[in-house]
Parts: C-alpha cells; structure tokens; sequence
C-alpha cells in the first residue's frame, strides 16, 4: 500500500500545494500521522504528480466530469496496468510530434 493511500484511507485529503502537501482536516493529524508525512513527503508528492498527469490530459481531450475523473485515479491507484496506460495516453499527447 503506497504512502498516499495509507494516509488517505485514515481519513484525510491530500493534495499538492505548490511544492508541498496540503492535507485536510490538518488539524486531525496525530503526531505519528504527521511524522509519517514527514518522511514519505517525497513518495506523496511523485504519486500526486503522476495522478495530476492524467488528470491534465483527460482535461485535455476534454474529460471534465468529475466523476469520471475520480473513477479513472481511483483505478490507476488499484491497479498498476490501468496506471501504465493511462501514463502512455497522457505521455502520448502531452509530447510533440
């Protein structure tokens, strides 16, 4: 289970804010829980890059209903093919030619 998950599944949103994390509710973490975040800062951020990518790219070639959107991070999360073949789709455009 990936960092972002981890602290995910214990109830918390976590989003990149600039080149840091933001969390909410911020206020609910314990200390462990912050301590965690600390050290895996690096892992969350690469994991929410990744999800931004495709999150980009389905806005792109104009995929702007969110629940699709959640479904497909939700899928890439799950499944490491799903991940892959999003990655080459949003690769593919996002490069030229």
């Amino acid at each position: 289970m990936s960092a972002l998950t981890k602290i995910e599944r214990a109830g918390f949103r976590v989003f990149l804010n600039g080149d840091n994390l933001g969390i909410t509710p911020a206020k609910d973490l314990t200390l462990p829980q912050q301590e965690f975040l600390k050290s895996h800062k690096a892992e969350i951020i690469t994991e929410l890059s990744t999800y931004q990518k495709i999150i980009n790219w389905l806005a792109l070639i104009g995929e702007t209903e969110q629940g699709v959107i959640d479904e497909t991070i939700d899928r890439c999360k799950a499944d490491p093919e799903t991940l892959s073949y999003f990655l080459q789709r949003a690769d593919g455009i996002a490069k030229p030619h």
